[in-house]
């Protein structure tokens, strides 16, 4: 048999946007996926149905060891055997959840920022639990008493993930012919649903929206929260974007930030002209986490760790009205809120409609594609982004008349 691949083809294996197969020959190939996992498959036919045989990962099982084993296999099946149940079963058998729902993340395209949610929500509220009982005596009950209080505790939302989570690591197993039901399979029915989605609380009266900016600029807690919640106005970002905001996305000579497709939500890269007021709030900043790679760093933080949402949305609670002293935030406003109030106060100003969606990155393929091939609208945008922290800032003078 021919084979195509050599130790140092596989060492110079690159991770591409999507999961790629690199063929050894005989059905054995490399999977690459975008997290840079390298994993020996093969691709054969047992009974008469097509399945797909995961070896082991590279650089532990080497190419002479994925192709003895794959030869072996071949072997196997010539022979009769089915080589997930002769010898691979006991193996199955010692090993936990969580190896299973790990095995299960590696065949998901998924972003780095949403993998590291996934898993932690599983070692947080899965793995604890799962890892201590047989992975193939699990059943539906017992999922259901480990994730439905959670949803009882009004997480719903984080309830029905989790069943999510559990009948795709349980796919897996079966996958491997280890179990024949999936005891997951109905568990998302059985849990309390998500309410019915809202909008983030935000402001939609400039007078309200002025008091709250106020109460920004006289705010006493953390220099980086205050400097993140002063910012957020003015660019319009998501709070993940701002918290994850690192100095080299950031251009003072061309006065942008470009926030590359990977951190986007619509996986594509994001240009943010930058006021003059913008530029002043990350100047201050630059004095002090110019050595970091994270813009806004909190004075508690461990290892410059970035600041959490909830940081920034309990900041914006303690915000008082500058004349009442009254708490301005809680129950009409969260960090994600400014972008609500940002976008229903530029439309009511008659700012273009393709200039402030972009500003929002909110692409629409079917209505503003042409957009793209315009520069964006830069030109327009910049002049917007301006005039509002103009606005913003005439907002301000007004109510402390």
């Amino acid at each position: 048999m021919k084979r195509n691949l050599t130790d140092i083809a596989v060492k110079k294996l690159k991770p591409l946007d999507k999961a790629y197969k690199t063929t050894d020959g005989g059905g054995l190939y490399i999977l690459t996926t975008p997290t840079g996992t390298k994993t020996w498959r093969y691709d054969c036919s047992i009974n008469g149905k097509r399945a797909t045989l995961t070896f082991g990962e590279y650089p532990t099982l080497s190419l002479a060891d994925a192709r003895k084993q794959h030869e072996e296999t071949k072997a196997q099946i010539k022979s009769g055997i089915d080589p997930r149940k002769a010898e691979q079963v006991d193996e199955h058998l010692s090993l936990p959840f969580s190896h299973y729902a790990l095995e299960m993340m590696k065949t998901q395209e998924l972003r780095d920022s949403t993998y590291a949610k996934k898993l932690n929500r599983m070692k947080k509220h899965l793995f604890p639990v799962l890892d201590k009982m047989p992975v193939t005596k699990i059943t539906s009950i017992d999922l259901l008493n480990l994730i439905k209080p959670i949803a009882v505790h009004g997480k719903r939302e984080t309830a029905q993930l989790l069943a999510t989570y559990c009948r795709q690591t349980f796919d897996t197993l079966m996958s491997l012919q280890l179990i024949q039901i999936n005891p997951a399979e109905s568990i998302s029915r059985l849990i309390p649903k998500p309410k019915q989605s809202q909008n983030f609380a935000h402001i939609t009266s400039p007078q309200e929206f002025a008091s709250l900016l106020i109460g920004i600029d006289n705010y006493h807690g953390d220099f980086a929260v205050k400097k993140a919640l002063q910012l957020a106005p003015l660019v319009i970002l998501r709070p993940h974007n701002i918290r994850f905001l690192k100095w080299r996305y950031v251009n003072f000579r061309d006065k942008l930030i470009t926030i590359p497709a990977y951190e986007m939500k619509m996986n594509r890269d994001h240009k943010i002209p930058l006021s003059r007021q913008a530029l002043a709030i990350l100047e201050e900043m630059h004095q002090a986490t110019s050595d970091k790679e994270l813009v806004f760093i909190s004075s508690r933080s461990k290892n410059d760790k970035e600041m959490s949402e909830n940081t920034l949305n309990q900041a914006v609670i303690r915000i008082k009205d500058p004349i009442t002293g009254e708490p301005l935030g809680r129950g009409t406003m969260t960090s994600h809120g400014f972008r609500h109030t940002a976008s229903t106060l530029l439309n009511e100003l008659k700012f273009s409609a393709d200039a402030i969606e972009l500003q929002l990155a909110h692409v629409n393929k079917d209505r503003i594609r042409a957009t793209y091939n315009k520069a964006e609208l830069m030109e327009e945008r910049t002049e917007m982004m301006q005039k509002w922290a103009d606005y913003l800032d005439s907002l301000k003078k007004i109510q402390n008349i």
